[in-house]
């Protein structure tokens, strides 16, 4: 194996230590975001949204 496949940087063990309590604080400090800011929101829903209006429309009661 040649050091162009492995990639993989080698670090001392207080650098890895560093970095792993580095990301746990900053995943602890990020604020959470309510669901419902998403709710809806996504370009998938919004077509599934305009899609049962399409279909809404298009499905009239059929008279007796």
């Amino acid at each position: 194996m040649s050091a162009k496949e492995n990639s993989d940087p080698d670090f001392t063990d207080e650098e890895i230590a560093r970095r792993r309590d580095d990301a746990i604080r900053r995943a602890m400090n990020t604020p959470p975001k309510p669901l419902k800011e998403f709710v809806g929101k996504t370009e998938r829903a919004q077509a599934q949204r305009e899609s049962r209006v399409k279909k809404a429309a298009r499905s009239k009661p059929k008279s007796p």
